[in-house]
This record gives structure tokens, C-alpha cells and sequence, in this order.
């Protein structure tokens, strides 16, 4: 089978194409194909393959190795030219990475299909969020900001142990969302999140 598709590009698009729905909503797909490379170069420029392998949970489809997933992943150049899905997904992929064109996920590096709709305990819905536009809200489901309160740690003298300082910073929310389409919203951390705790940005 001749393929001039390098592994990376064909990896991020497959990727993306089985995260999507199987409505294969055009920015959904570019979406999650920009989310992907964004983290990618935020986290050291690592590859899609490293920074798959580095958090195992983020995408669900190439863990997993779901059907969309595969099919992209075996499929050659012309097959993939006859599906339209597979088609945005590569040429999305290749926009992601060569940080060419718009960006669909909007600085987002995360997202999340329905079961953010449907489980109470979701990760995000337990953390605390906020939607960065009322449209993200595909979902229905309302805000929850849990504030905190952050300190410096110093050690005390006498007793050796660590105890809070100065208050160092404040956040009702750890995920803002950046976008969202078809089945698929996108987050990034909140930067109140961000400088109350010192968290990486791509972690």
C-alpha cells in the first residue's frame, strides 16, 4: 500500500476522527485535532504519539483503539479521500500541526463528549467550571464553581511540619470552556486556577 501520510499526521487524524461524533461535524473534528497539537506543543513540543502515551486517559478512542480510530489508521490515502470524515480529520491534522489557519479548539486542550452531560461525578462537573460563552453549554448543564483558597507553604521552626503562609491566590473554577461543537466540549484551565496553584497549563 503506497502511503505518503507520516505517522504522526495519520495518528493525530485518526485520533480525532474517533473522538468525534459520528455525525462528523467539520469543527468538531478540527477542533479536537487542534487541542490535541496545542497540548502537544505546550507540553516541551513532545509528538502526538509521546503525549499520548505520556496521559493514557486523554483520548479514549486511540487508548482504546475504538472502531473510527482503527479504520483511519488502517485505511489508505484513496480510502480515506472517499469519506469525508476521515478526509477533514487528516486535513485538519495537518493544519494542527504545521499551527496553520484558525484554531478551532480556541487555546482549548481538553474535551469532552456526552458523558459530560450524563455523569454527575464527571471530573470537571466535581472540580468546578465555568463556561467561557453560554453557547458551550451543549449539554445542559449549569456552572458549578467551587471556590478555594490557596497559601504559601513555609515550615514552622519549632515543629518542623508545613503550615500556610500568606494567601496565595483564589479560584471558583479549575476548567473554563473555549468552545464547542457537534458532541464536543472544549476547556482549558482557568488562569485564577492556574496562578492560585503554580499547575502547568498542558497538565
Amino acid at each position: 500500500m503506497s502511503d505518503n501520510i507520516d505517522e504522526q499526521t495519520r495518528l493525530l487524524a485518526a485520533t480525532a476522527y474517533g473522538e468525534a461524533g459520528i455525525k462528523d461535524v467539520e469543527n468538531e473534528i478540527g477542533a479536537i485535532a487542534w487541542a490535541i497539537a496545542n497540548r502537544c506543543r505546550l507540553w516541551n513540543n513532545c509528538t502526538v504519539k509521546e503525549i499520548l502515551t505520556k496521559d493514557p486517559h486523554y483520548a479514549y478512542a486511540a487508548a482504546n483503539r475504538v472502531e473510527r480510530f482503527r479504520l483511519l489508521m488502517d485505511a489508505s490515502p484513496e480510502k480515506i479521500a472517499t469519506s469525508s470524515g476521515m478526509s477533514l480529520a487528516l486535513i485538519y491534522a495537518k493544519k494542527a500541526l504545521s499551527n496553520t489557519g484558525t484554531d478551532l479548539a480556541n487555546g482549548g486542550l481538553w474535551w469532552d463528549g456526552n458523558d459530560f452531560g450524563t455523569n454527575p461525578d464527571h471530573d470537571k462537573r466535581r472540580k468546578g467550571f465555568r463556561y467561557g460563552s453560554p453557547a458551550h453549554n451543549i449539554f445542559s448543564v449549569p456552572e458549578n464553581p467551587i471556590a478555594c483558597i490557596t497559601y504559601w507553604k513555609v515550615i514552622n521552626k519549632k515543629t518542623g511540619q508545613e503550615v500556610n503562609s500568606k494567601e496565595r491566590g483564589r479560584y471558583d473554577h479549575v476548567y473554563i470552556s473555549t468552545a464547542a461543537y457537534g458532541e464536543s466540549i472544549f476547556w482549558k484551565y482557568a488562569p485564577e486556577y492556574i496562578k492560585a496553584t503554580g499547575a502547568k497549563e498542558y497538565r
